[in-house]
């Protein structure tokens, strides 16, 4: 699970690149896997009006929440369309592992971010990450992040056919329903999640 959770973690620490790049001017399109699209939703439906430190503390624990959901309601779900029921801990790490793509960018995007009018500072990194300081995304950005993302999904989608045993309608039903349910559950825990975080952080 540690492994997994690593995993998501540096996809969340990736994204949050992407989206702050697409912040300053160019508009970021949501990428196209369910641990992606679960993350960000239990980022905003919990957001937090605390210090940038905290909030993006709080963004990069959300993808490995979200990549733990996922595969939750995938592996409990799978028996009753007629899917594999599988070991949880092998299928975390199994699905972990497709996202991998997304993670190939972060040393490019921390170096676009280092850079500076007087040359590369290791401070101004920080300051991006954390939008103390602008930079200026190129145009090959969401294309990049997008491919990855689009690579992603088709190794995770092949993957879990093996894992869960489960190939053509049965599969598409199965796996459409259970982003329906992780989009539905993850607005509901992070909205109820937030009360407290809130009375306590803010």
């Amino acid at each position: 699970m540690s492994k997994a959770c690593l995993i998501w973690a540096c996809v969340g620490f990736s994204l949050g690149w992407y989206y702050t790049f697409t912040y300053y001017g160019r508009s970021g399109w949501p990428m196209p896997v369910p641990e992606a699209l679960s993350g960000i939703i239990l980022y905003y439906f919990s957001v937090l009006n605390v210090r940038t430190e905290i909030q993006a503390v709080h963004w990069l624990l959300m993808f490995p929440l979200a990549g733990l959901l996922w595969v939750s309601l995938l592996t409990v779900t799978a028996p009753f369309f007629g899917g594999r029921k599988t070991e949880y801990g092998w299928s975390l790490v199994r699905m972990s592992v497709t996202l991998t793509p997304l993670i190939l960018p972060v040393p490019v995007m921390m170096y676009f971010a280092g850079r500076t009018f007087s040359g590369f500072s290791v401070q101004h990194i920080g300051q991006v990450a954390l939008r103390h300081a602008n930079v200026t995304p190129g145009s090959w950005v969401t294309p990049v992040y997008v491919g990855l993302g689009a690579a992603a999904l088709v190794w995770q989608i092949f993957l879990y056919a093996k894992i869960y045993e489960m190939r053509g309608k049965r599969a598409w039903i199965h796996f459409m329903t259970g982003l329906i349910l992780l989009v539905i559950m993850s607005a509901g825990l992070a909205s109820l999640a937030a009360i407290p975080l809130r009375y306590w952080l803010e």
